[in-house]
């Protein structure tokens, strides 16, 4: 399987008014300039927009402007516990050590992770990294989606009231022995099974996992869901509105 991870998550024991206060607070800049952060290679290839100087699209950064120290906003520390895992630019993950040490022990040399001293109320309280996933493949299984691939191989859902059949599928042989990346044609920034099933043995605070389906040469293929196909309405009955 696959796996969507993502951080921010609120504690199980926190009330709904911790909640709330964890759903108001954010991370502010306290130094580098994110305007001017560059991808290495903005160049764009046949997935979906690259945006330079966003960390999700699959590419690494240039060190420049990228910043080294956060302050969290508005909350005491005691009020809104600081979470191993954070959300950070509304959708990036703002990762412990303990998160790191592992997907560097599982990809040596390939992901980034900016380190980001935390500041709560003017004192540093712990150190974090902005993860960046630096592979950027083409990974869903056009014989397994349903609705079915696009002609450039995207995905889109079925219209609302109609995705009761709508799946995503991951090729095992695309992935190879990646345990990170984000997809070309899905966007998403996605993890490995393996990864993913040590990192909740970890029993990390702020995680929220979402598997998804993979395939491999075995899995059956795709079969179109049967779908009722509505009797056309004589005039006078959609007039009326009638069925």
């Amino acid at each position: 399987m696959a796996y969507f991870i993502t951080g921010g998550h609120p504690l199980p024991e926190e009330s709904f008014h911790a909640k709330e206060r964890r759903g108001n607070s954010s991370f502010e800049d306290m130094d580098g300039d994110r305007s001017l952060i560059r991808l290495v290679d903005n160049s764009q290839d046949d997935g979906h927009r690259i945006v330079d100087g966003t960390g999700a699209v699959g590419r690494p950064l240039k060190p420049d402007h990228i910043p080294t120290k956060l302050s969290r906003e508005p909350w005491s520390i005691d009020r809104v516990p600081l979470l191993d895992v954070e959300t950070y630019l509304g959708g990036s993950l703002l990762v412990c050590e303990s998160l790191k040490d592992l997907l560097e022990e599982l990809e040596p040399a390939v992901h980034q992770f900016w380190p980001m001293e935390i500041y709560v109320k003017g004192e540093m309280v712990a150190l974090r990294y902005w993860f960046v996933a630096c592979h950027r493949i083409r990974a869903l299984s056009r014989e397994h989606c349903y609705p079915p691939l696009s002609e450039r191989g995207w995905w889109d859902p079925s219209p609302l009231g109609q995705r009761e059949n709508d799946r995503i599928v991951f090729s095992s042989e695309a992935i190879g022995g990646r345990h990170a990346w984000v997809d070309k044609a899905y966007s998403d920034r996605m993890f490995s099974d393996e990864f993913a099933e040590r990192l909740m043995k970890l029993n990390l605070t702020g995680l929220q996992f979402v598997k998804e389906q993979e395939a491999t040469d075995e899995t059956p293929k795709l079969t179109m869901p049967s779908v009722q196909v509505p009797k056309p309405r004589s005039f006078l009955g959609r007039l009326l509105g009638k069925t």
